[in-house]
């Protein structure tokens, strides 16, 4: 059973109509309009006295780096895409997440903004990853590279790892998935089965977002959605999901086909949890959090 923790979250969800963002189109353009107006969440004070924090612009969208202020041997680097279905900005749980990465492991984060739907599409904010994975690789010098994102984030993550291999460039020791948006069409029945039980995700506006996405690409471009792609060849996926979230089964589906291919899964499954779970400061997050820092030491 979810922890008391866990249920609160989900209350919390419901008291603020977290849902009724993605409830339906109209919404949806509404909601971003708002948040246009309040912008992403920076690191704040805190997370800056901490860490090492630096910040730049790469090709007019801001990239920050977060570091331990005394570092660690071995410790290696993540590139790391927030989720918000491509057209919602970074949040102060993405920033939690990866402070207690940093905090556990001693590892380097660099965190682009990278361009959101509608103002960009697909193919920009694909070829803005790729130049930041090139930075953060030439930073990384001979430590690892690791890549990783959750939900719009984790599928980005994906596109790039696909776009790096066709190119034959080096690839990530690890992909990091959480609960990652594997298509964005969302047809399969069994999305629609969950999605009354999500408090936080809805079809409408959420199939709206990664059309605005798509721009002049196909629904089911890889690039897309990256259920529909050629999984071979590959690195290790850590792939973490959540019963009670309207994406789970395109991840289920993805990790299957993932496997099929050759590709080593390790798969931790939330039963009864909610879309991007180990984001939240929940006590099932905990033992998530620290699988993904012992690959990051």
């Amino acid at each position: 059973m979810p922890s008391l923790q866990h249920r609160l979250v989900v209350l919390a969800l419901r008291l603020i109509r977290r849902k009724r963002i993605w409830a339906s189109i109209p919404n949806l353009h509404a909601s971003l309009a708002e948040v246009r107006q309040s912008g992403p969440e920076r690191p704040s004070e805190r997370l800056q006295r901490e860490f090492e924090v630096r910040h730049e612009w790469l090709d007019g969208q801001e990239l920050y780096t977060l570091a331990p202020r005394a570092p660690m041997a071995g410790a290696k680097h993540l590139l790391y895409l927030h989720g918000g279905a491509y057209v919602r900005p970074i949040s102060r749980y993405h920033w939690g997440l990866l402070a207690d990465l940093v905090r556990r492991s001693g590892c380097t984060i660099s965190v682009p903004f990278y361009p959101l739907a509608p103002e960009h599409t697909c193919q920009q904010a694909l070829a803005f990853a790729h130049k930041a994975w090139a930075l953060a690789r030439e930073r990384a010098g001979s430590q690892p590279l690791l890549l990783g994102g959750d939900s719009a984030g984790g599928a980005l993550a994906l596109a790039l790892a696909f776009a790096l291999r066709e190119r034959n460039e080096a690839l990530p020791e690890w992909l990091l998935l959480i609960c990652p948006w594997a298509d964005v069409r969302m047809t399969n029945p069994a999305c629609a089965a969950i999605e009354p039980r999500d408090p936080m995700l809805a079809l409408a506006g959420t199939r709206e977002a990664g059309r605005l996405y798509a721009g002049e690409l196909s629904l089911e471009h890889p690039s897309v959605s990256p259920l529909e792609g050629e999984f071979s060849g590959l690195p290790p996926l850590l792939l973490v999901v959540g019963t009670r979230d309207t994406a789970c089964p395109d991840a289920l589906l993805l990790a299957d086909r993932a496997r099929a291919q050759g590709v080593t899964v390790d798969l931790v499954r939330g039963d009864g949890l909610v879309h991007v779970w180990p984001l939240f400061p929940i006590p099932e997050a905990d033992a998530v959090r620290e699988r993904m820092a012992c690959l990051l030491r």
